[in-house]
């Protein structure tokens, strides 16, 4: 088994990974580049070319490969113009200067051009790059990616496409282990374009207006009301890898860049254990529930630093926002592992794909022995989520 694991620019995350033997690579990016990623800038931290330069170095002395993500799925049409191509080869290339081993693209046209250009350097794939069926990832490997990034929604767990994908592609394939987006998120497309904007030069200069990330709001409120999308987000627990080892996939991925060394070291050794006692959110992430000291530290810091610089109207958005995101980590979610242990089993028999969650029911009647948190407060989050979400997506003309 091989895990590859999300960075934070901290070396001692490097120290401890590098005692990890299943661990074999990391990834990161900066907050804000020419192409973006997909993470919005101001959720990661902070860092620069230099450090960034260094952490590079260091991660490859203790043995660990390194993948830049340049994985936004939106690029502002730059691959379109001459002169946009000429800006994304000058980019790549210090990326290669930098010593990446290997980059992580969303967009085609993208890979086809480093490809072109830079034949030595390997492409890894995106999830962003919606390659959602067998002739997708075919194609995807024909341009030489490898390994592919399988979609989570798609195929975590729907084991007759995920036997097909490994007969069918001889490159390499990797699976997010401990992701957690709403299952088939009806703004996924949308959110990915969103915070691949938001990563991307500029969008961190001036930093006069709050970020709202209306999506990630919905699927938080979505949550609350409905706690069987707590199982149904296609995580894979660290006692079932086995499963999909015996399938033929051996590499996966863990994330999420935002999160503390604790967290990701936490997250690292439960995986690489195949095994975790306790709350599944210690090690899957969310970024509304779950742990409340499991984020970078540096990150309210810097949304502090950025509250004088915005208008009052934004200020009394932005310390709404904290405050909620505080008591919706503070509701004490636990996905107790427990009581999953033949949860799995269950979609060897389930087509998900043909079959409507409100008539099928498994992930509800698992909920309601797994899931706990305060019912009370959540519905008055529910109410107050509600109103930010609907006071920011309506205008007035």
């Amino acid at each position: 088994m091989k895990l590859s694991v999300a960075a934070n620019w901290d070396p001692a995350l490097l120290d401890g990974l590098a005692d990890i033997p299943e661990v074999t690579s990391i990834y990161a990016k900066l907050p804000y580049d020419l192409v973006g990623g997909g993470r919005a800038g101001a959720v990661v931290p902070e860092v620069d070319w230099a450090t960034a330069t260094a952490y590079v170095r260091a991660a490859r002395e203790r043995g660990l490969s390194f993948c830049y993500l340049i994985n936004a799925p939106c690029l502002g049409n730059l691959e379109q113009t001459h002169e946009g191509k000429e800006r994304l080869l000058a980019f790549v290339g210090r990326l290669v200067e930098m010593g990446v081993d290997s980059v992580s693209i969303s967009n085609l046209a993208l890979v086809a051009l480093v490809r072109r250009n830079f034949p030595d350097l390997a492409i890894r794939g995106s999830v962003l790059s919606w390659a959602t069926n067998l002739p997708r990832l075919k194609y995807q490997e024909s341009l030489g990616v490898d390994p592919l990034i399988l979609p989570y929604s798609e195929f975590n767990r729907d084991f007759r496409a995920l036997e097909r994908i490994r007969a069918g592609v001889s490159c390499g394939l990797t699976l997010f282990a401990n992701i957690s987006c709403i299952y088939h998120c009806s703004y996924l497309a949308e959110h990915a374009a969103s915070v691949g904007h938001a990563s991307q030069e500029g969008a961190g200069q001036h930093e006069t207006h709050t970020l709202l990330d209306s999506y990630l709001w919905q699927c938080a409120r979505r949550r609350l009301v409905e706690p069987e999308q707590f199982l149904m987000s296609r995580w894979i627990r660290p006692e079932d890898l086995h499963v999909y080892e015996e399938l033929g996939y051996d590499e996966f991925k863990i994330i999420d860049r935002s999160r503390g060394t604790p967290w990701l070291l936490r997250a690292a050794r439960a995986y690489a254990a195949r095994r975790y006692d306790g709350n599944l959110l210690d090690i899957v992430s969310l970024e509304t529930f779950g742990d409340p000291a499991g984020f970078h530290p540096s990150l309210e810091a810097a949304s502090k630093k950025r509250l004088p610089l915005l208008d009052s109207a934004e200020r009394r958005l932005s310390v709404r926002m904290i405050r909620l995101r505080q008591r919706m980590l503070g509701l004490g979610v636990v996905i107790d592992n427990a009581a999953l242990g033949n949860f799995l089993e269950g979609f060897r028999k389930i087509d998900c794909a043909e079959t409507f969650c409100d008539d099928c029911r498994y992930c509800h009647r698992f909920a309601d022995k797994a899931v706990r948190y305060d019912r009370a407060e959540a519905d008055r989050l529910v109410g107050e989520v509600g109103e930010l979400v609907d006071e920011f997506m309506t205008a007035k003309w």
